[in-house]
């Protein structure tokens, strides 16, 4: 007599008892699916009900300053508390300082991947393909140029066989690839900060559409973001922000 069957059996036990600890078999689909990831931001949220989905590739683009980065900040807050998460800054322009507690330790859950030098750039998707090949990060980050479309398809069958969210947050234009679900954010005007060293909100417009669909809706968002000085300035370029509804 085979095993096997006494094998599905005790799975299907493991998981109606332990739930999401057990990890979905490579290749294979979960037994149910799980929810994304959700920003905690109420106008975010509302564009995509269900949150950064797993199983997906999802895209943010929107060129500076214009809040990408802040929402990302809550992104990964929130989904510390649900899982691990991984950030490729392969620009090397995201303060670690501003990704850290007040004693200066990492996020629990959080792991920050940095290329060695602004030459290696372009290697940062396939730094985020071998974190999803570990099978260990509920939600991998790529912040900088976006991926060819080889790599996105990549990006995109690692997370479905891993239960994964892959997120590209770009300041790039368009893409030659289809995203599962993309956000489109852009500056609404100019709004000087309130003090040197203090922080100021921005409103910013967020769109979204699903894959290359005819646009589904638009939020107006406030975010609050940190000046240059608050944190360390000479780590490069303030992306340095945060959010909230």
């Amino acid at each position: 007599m085979s095993a096997a069957p006494d094998l599905k059996l005790l799975r299907a036990a493991l998981e109606k008892r332990f739930g999401d600890a057990i990890v979905p078999i490579p290749g294979q689909a979960p037994s149910r699916e799980r929810a994304g990831f959700r920003t905690g931001v109420a106008a975010l949220d509302a564009l995509v009900p269900g949150g950064v989905p797993r199983r997906a590739i999802t895209l943010w683009a929107g060129e500076a300053t214009s809040g990408r980065t802040a929402a990302l900040r809550v992104l990964v807050q929130a989904a510390c508390r649900e899982t691990l998460v991984a950030v490729v800054d392969a620009t090397r322009t995201l303060d670690p300082a501003a990704w850290c507690g007040p004693d200066g330790s990492s996020a629990p859950g959080l792991w920050v991947a940095r290329p060695p030098s602004a030459a290696h750039t372009d290697e940062g998707a396939w730094v985020a393909e071998t974190l999803l090949r570990t099978g260990a990060f509920g939600l991998v980050v790529l912040d900088g140029p976006a991926p060819e479309p080889v790599e996105a398809h990549r990006l995109r069958a690692l997370a479905r066989e891993t239960d994964a969210a892959v997120l590209v947050s770009t300041d790039g234009g368009g893409t030659s690839w289809r995203a599962d679900v993309k956000l489109d954010f852009r500056r609404t005007g100019v709004h000087p900060g309130l003090r040197v060293g203090g922080r100021f909100r921005r409103p910013s417009a967020v769109q979204m559409a699903k894959g290359w669909g005819a646009r589904t809706g638009e939020r107006q968002v406030e975010l609050v973001h940190e000046p240059a000085d608050r944190l360390h300035a000479a780590h490069g370029p303030d992306r340095r922000a945060g959010a909230r509804a």
